[in-house]
Formats: structure tokens, sequence, C-alpha cells
């Protein structure tokens, strides 16, 4: 009787239990991170049951593609959100540089429609100044970005850091129950899994369990976030070496800090760093490069013409000095260098950064890299003490359109760098530096006339100004021709040429003359001169051009031209105008906010898909538990009465006895 006594004991005993795993799976239908439960009994020798544990169903494999998805998405989120700002801002017509571009231009044609309208002028010089506060409206704008994705990104390091500690804890919690009772710490597992899902919001990370069944949480890159009841902390840091300042992640061990690759982040955190390294960056060197290029086009060719009041023309704009970063591993940190745009030379600037490095106590190279860190183009070593520095010290690199100076040369060491971007601070820098509308150079600084003696009616026209810079040209610095320029071009024959100076000295004859279009550089004097000078024609022997200081142009327009055809002209690394360089940046932006979108859109998809495998394995079905109670209901009852039959058999037995 004994034997039946412990059957439906425990058989009472195992249903309760059951019925109350099942209770609390029904109570917990609705809490998020929740794994279902069951109660599992073996038979035990003698008769019986016995109940073994109360464990949750769940599946680590599915777990953790729950997680990654998680992070997947969790990226793409992150990254577009913060592009679709972005595209609502550069796509709008009210701000796009392509409107003030229109508006500067075609208030210069108008004032070249007559150079003396001073308010003509005044309101082409206001369109220019618009212009370049815009530029410097859209940088603002993209450092604001930059900002607010530092300030984001601020948080969630914080909120990350928040989450490994409670996991950390949590772990030493679930060892101390676990190792103290017989129970598993089934609902402190529960919350630890939810501060991974929460955790895989913001990183790419990977779970596993020692030999405790403890988590270890590690970065996708390997390095570990939680150990037991420890948790290493996330930090942001930035990277002194580079010109634009790029954020990274360091990860704390108490003792030492270790860099982690920013690729390899995922998560929202992995987002707003590619937004804020990558995305931002290319937008702030791409809208810096369009800056610089316009500034140095518009300087060059307003320097080429006369102003309002007969003088040479000034630079129209100004932008920032190029910011240089020394390598912290050179021989010695008092010793730099200075960086500027060789004039005329914008079209060969890049959005690359540009590293010095020094081959040798006197002599470098230069080397270009793109945002990904691979090398896109490299100078020849340049000796500087066989190169020929400009008046102020400074070394032209050809074809980089750059120039650098030294500090103190022969004090550099072999393998001393110096990183710089051009286009990094140009639009936000660039300004108007001219005061009024009459420094606009619309004139021409030559004219050029025909003899009123001359047999045929073949004219004369300006081919090119190339420079008005009286220590390299014809043009005197008080405004004039040098009386040695070639001022005279008297021909002898039709096809022959005498080119002559002030003083009627021949400096050069052309004979057999089948090309009248730059007479000046066919006899070999354009260069010096800095103007070159066309015929339509073959002149008549007997007749005589003229070329002279242009005194009297207030109403010349031909500099004035030369400026408004720079609006169409491909300036930016020689391929694209103006308005196709912004066009390109919109259309980048449109763009990537279309992929991010569409790369979002799929990413929650699976991410759904595993968060419903999931479900499967671990949530909880009410229709499920209803069958199970029903069923343990029974097997309580079948287990009281199985206790009942016991007590009457033995009432039974007792009264035969007596």
């Amino acid at each position: 009787m004994a034997s039946l006594y412990s059957i439906g004991l425990s058989g009472l005993q195992s249903s309760t239990a059951r019925i109350t795993t099942t209770g609390q799976n029904t109570a917990n239908v609705d809490t998020e991170g929740y794994s279902r439960q069951t109660t599992a009994t073996v038979s035990q020798s003698g008769g019986g049951v016995l109940i073994q544990d109360t464990d949750r169903i769940v599946n680590q494999y599915i777990n953790q593609q729950v997680w990654s998805d998680t992070s997947n998405y969790s990226f793409y989120e992150s990254y577009q959100s913060m592009m679709t700002s972005f595209d609502s801002v550069i796509g709008e017509d009210s701000v796009s540089i392509s409107d003030y571009l229109d508006n500067a231009f075609s208030a210069l044609q108008t004032a070249n429609s007559d150079p003396t309208d001073t308010a003509a002028r005044s309101n082409a010089y206001s369109n220019l100044k618009q212009l370049a506060a815009q530029y410097n409206d859209l940088a603002n704008y993209i450092s604001d970005q930059k900002t607010l994705a530092n300030e984001e990104l601020e948080s969630n390091i914080d909120s990350i850091n928040n989450l490994t500690d409670q996991i950390a804890n949590l772990n030493q919690q679930i060892y101390r129950l676990e190792t103290t009772t017989s129970s598993s710490a089934n609902e402190l597992r529960d919350q630890q899994e939810q501060l991974v899902k929460e955790l895989s919001e913001y990183l790419e990370i990977k779970v596993n369990y020692d030999d405790n069944q403890l988590m270890t949480v590690n970065l996708a890159s390997g390095q570990p976030l939680v150990l037991q009841s420890t948790n290493n902390e996330l930090r942001l840091t930035s990277d002194t070496n580079n010109p634009d300042g790029e954020l990274g992640i360091e990860l704390d061990f108490g003792n030492y800090e270790l860099n982690i690759p920013t690729d390899e982040l995922g998560g929202a955190v992995g987002g707003l760093v590619e937004f804020r390294n990558e995305f931002v960056t290319t937008a702030e060197r791409m809208l810096g490069q369009q800056a610089l290029v316009f500034a140095d086009a518009m300087n060059q060719q307003n320097q080429l013409g006369l102003d309002a009041n007969g003088d040479y023309g000034i630079n129209l704009f100004s932008t920032a000095e190029i910011e240089t970063t020394a390598n912290v591993e050179n021989s010695n940190e008092d010793y730099g260098i200075a960086v500027r745009v060789t004039d005329g030379a914008s079209s060969e600037i890049t959005t690359d950064t540009y590293e010095v490095e020094m081959m040798s106590p006197t002599t470098f190279k230069l080397v270009t890299y793109d945002l990904d860190g691979n090398v896109t183009n490299e100078s020849d070593v340049i000796d500087t003490t066989t190169a020929t520095p400009t008046s102020d010290g400074y070394f032209e690199v050809d074809g980089f359109g750059v120039e650098i100076a030294f500090d103190s040369l022969p004090s550099y060491a072999q393998g001393d760098r110096y990183q710089f971007a051009p286009t990094k601070n140009a639009a936000e820098s660039i300004k108007m530096s001219a005061r009024s509308g009459d420094y606009l150079a619309l004139a021409s600084p030559i004219a050029v006339s025909r003899a009123d003696s001359n047999l045929s009616d073949v004219a004369i026209s300006i081919s090119s100004i190339t420079d008005t810079d009286s220590a390299t040209s014809a043009f005197s610095a008080t405004g004039g021709l040098y009386n040695a320029a070639p001022q005279t071009l008297y021909f002898t024959a039709s096809d022959e040429v005498e080119i002559q100076d002030g003083s009627g000295t021949v400096l050069a004859t052309l004979t057999g003359i089948t090309d009248y279009s730059n007479l000046l550089e066919q006899a070999g004097l354009a260069d010096d001169a800095g103007y070159d000078i066309s015929l339509d024609g073959p002149p008549d022997a007997g007749d005589s051009f003229s070329i002279s200081f242009n005194s009297d142009g207030e109403s010349d327009n031909y500099n004035g031209l030369k400026l408004a055809n720079l609006q169409t002209e491909n300036t930016v690394e020689g391929t694209r105008s103006f308005t196709e360089a912004f066009s390109a940046l919109v259309t980048e932006v449109g763009s990537l906010t279309a992929t991010l979108t569409t790369n979002m859109d799929a990413s929650e998809t699976i991410m759904n898909k595993s968060i419903a495998a999931r479900d499967e394995v671990s949530a909880v079905s009410l229709d499920e538990e209803a069958v199970n109670l029903l069923r343990y209901q029974q097997s309580y009852t079948a287990s009281a009465q199985v206790l009942s039959a016991a007590q009457s058999t033995f009432a039974t037995l007792i009264s035969a006895l007596g």
C-alpha cells in the first residue's frame, strides 16, 4: 500500500508542478522576451514519477540569428534615417546651389550687357555673395549632421555600456541562484537574452556560453564585451592623424584600451559611424571641391580683366587656409608644412586625402588616398635642393593642384608624414572678398584696332588674355603695356607680318602664314606678352593692326563674358561644370538613400521571419497551454483518485483485521 500512496502522491506533485508551469506560461503570454517553460519528469524506481527540472524551450541558434538580423536591420535603419533627413534638405530647390549659380551668372550676364551700369554690377555682386553664403549654409548643415551623429553615438555608447553591465550582473545572479539552489534561473536568463536583443540593435554581437552556462558577449570582430560578471566599456575616440577627425571606437579593458574596427560594428552604431565618417565626409569634400574650384576659377579670370575703375582685377573670393595634420610618429612635432592651391590649377584638386611623405630631410613625394584608404595617385619624388620654389618658398607638385612649403629644411626625417584634405573646409569658409560690384573686372586689359588706311576689311580680335602680372607679362604695374611689348602688326605681304613693339622695333617676323589665329603664339611671343590676337582672314600688303592698353574700356565686356562662360565650362576635375558637380552630389545622396531604404525594408522582412521562427519555438501559445492545463488537471484528478483508492483500501484492510 505504501507503493500506491507513493505513486499517487508523486502524481499529485508532478501534476501540480506542471499546472504551475502552465500557469506561468499563460501569465507571461505578452511578456516580451519570455521563453515558454516545460517541466520534465521521469519514472522513478519503485513506482511513481520524479520531477527533474523546469527548463526554458529555446533554440540558441535561432536566437543568435534573431540578434544578427536585428543588428543588420538597425544598421540600415539608422543610416537610412540620417540619409532621409539629409536628402530632404540637399534635394530641396530652395537651397540648391544650382539655383544660386543660375541667379549669379544670370546677373553677371545682365551686367555684361552694360558694364557702366552700377546697379547691374551691384546686383551681380549681391548674387555672387549670396552664392558664397549658400555654400556656407550647406556646409554648416553638413557639419550639423556630423554633430548630430556624434551626439547619437555618444548616447548609444552609454546605452551599450549600461546593457553590458546589466548582462554581467545577471551572469552573477544566475550563477549564485543555480549553484545555491536546485532551481534553474529561467526568468533571469530570459531577462538576459532580452537585454542581448536590445544590445544587438546597437552592435553586431556573438553570444556563447561557458562551462557554467554563463553568457559571454563578443563583438563581431571578436573582442569581448561581457565575460562572466565583468563588462568592458566602449568609448568614442577621434583619429588625430586624420584630417577629417574621424570617430573611432575603443574597448576599455581597465589596464589598456583596444581600437575596434569600425567597419565591423554593425547595428545602429555601425550605421551612424559609416554615415558620419564616410558619407558626411564625402558630401563635405564634394561641396568643398565645388566651392574651391569656383573661387579659384572666378579669381583667376577676374585677374585677367579691368574693373570699373580701370584697375587690374583682384580676387573676388577667398577660402580658409588648408589645414594639415602631422603624424604622431614624426621625428619632431615642432616642424610642419603649409599647403595652398596652385593658382589656376584647382581643376586638378580631387576629394581625396593627400599625404606628404618625406623621403629624406630634403626630398618628398605626394600620395593621395580615397576614403577607403586606397592609393589613387602618387607624385614623383621632389628634391627641394634642385627644384625651383615660388618667390615665397612653395614647391609646386605638378598634376596635383597644390604647392607645399616647409617650416625648416633640412630638419625633417625620412618617414615624416603630413596629411590634408584641400576640399574639407572650402565650402564653409568661402566668402566674397571683393567689396563691391565695381571690382568685377568685366573689361579686357587690351584694345585692338585696324588702321583706317587698311586696304582690306579684315578685322582683328583678342584670342586670349593669359597673364596680367607685371612681373611675368607685358602689362605694367601702373596700367599700360611695356614699350617692349608687341603692339603693332604690319603686313609686308598678305602672308607676311612684322610684329613690332611700341618703338617700332621688329620683335619677330612671320612668313608664309596660312592660319591667322593666335599670331603671337606662332611668333613665340604670346607667353611673355600674356595675350594673343587673331585676324579673321588674310589682309593686304601694307595693312597694319594695333594692340594697346584698354584705357577707355568702361563699356567693354570681353572679360565679363569670360567670367559668365565659366558657368558651363568643365572646371571641376576637368570633367564637370559647377552645376553638374552639385547635381552629382544630389544624385549621390538620392541614390544612397534609395539603396538604404531598399536594404532596410529587406532586412526588416528577414528580421521579422527570424523573430517568427524564434516565436514558433519559444513563444507561448494559449491554445497549447489550454490543452496542457486540461491534461494536467485530469492527471491531478486521477492521482487524487489513486490516493483516495489507497486510503479506502487501507481502511478496508484495517477493518478486516479488526
